[in-house]
């Protein structure tokens, strides 16, 4: 598949065949996104692929257990409010564990060029604090390997969902994980969700912005 044919046929994807992913597949995809560039190189990025389906359903209910914590604080202030939430949370953060492999994101910190020297020379912590969220260097480098490894499974007939919509049950997660003794590093926070598998004819998604939106040439 040519890459240009690549990009345009990936998608998000929420529905998926209950068709095995061979790991040898998975860990084509996983070196590929390892491929991806790293602010200094740094590859701050670890991939937990989880095909065990207790664990993925253990998961799912840590991310169920946190969308009503959040929907019934929320029906306290406004009830309507809450309502939209639970709708939300109920379509774009559950199905992932259907998927025949989930995979966890982490990422470590990372640190950006300047910002040590900046609080060396004692800069106002706006500057400091406006370098390290502009805009957190180390997430650009974790979007930069989930393209990529979504753009090599669609390569090879696979599907995912490139997800941050449950990271605020990122803790539970990790929990659960170090629980099962999977991924126990404590300088590592979940920051995304990859469901990955075949996916199910019929997917749709949204329009584009126009080239003429998003552009701008200076000759």
């Amino acid at each position: 598949m040519e890459l240009t044919d690549t990009i345009v046929k990936r998608q998000s994807i929420r529905k998926f065949k209950d068709i095995d992913v061979p790991e040898e597949d998975i860990k084509t995809i996983i070196e590929a996104a390892s491929k991806a560039p790293s602010g200094k190189n740094i590859q701050n990025w670890h991939f937990v692929a989880i095909k065990n389906k207790e664990l993925k359903e253990k998961i799912r209910e840590a991310v169920r257990v946190k969308n009503e914590e959040i929907v019934n604080r929320m029906a306290l202030v406004d009830e309507e409010k809450a309502e939209r939430f639970l709708k939300f949370a109920r379509n774009f953060t559950l199905f992932a564990a259907d998927a025949p492999v989930l995979i966890i994101v982490f990422a470590t910190d990372y640190t950006p060029s300047g910002y040590l020297e900046l609080k060396f020379l004692g800069a106002d912590e706006s500057l400091t604090d406006d370098l390290k969220g502009r805009k957190n260097p180390g997430m650009q480098s974790i979007g930069a390997a989930v393209t990529i490894l979504s753009l090599k499974a669609v390569e090879l007939g696979y599907g995912t969902c490139y997800m941050t919509s449950a990271n605020y049950a990122g803790a539970l997660i990790q929990n659960i994980l170090k629980e099962e003794e999977v991924f126990c590093k404590d300088d590592y926070y979940m920051c995304a969700m990859v469901p990955l598998g075949v996916p199910e004819e019929g997917a749709k998604s949204p329009g584009r912005k126009s080239l003429e939106e998003i552009y701008t040439f200076v000759k």
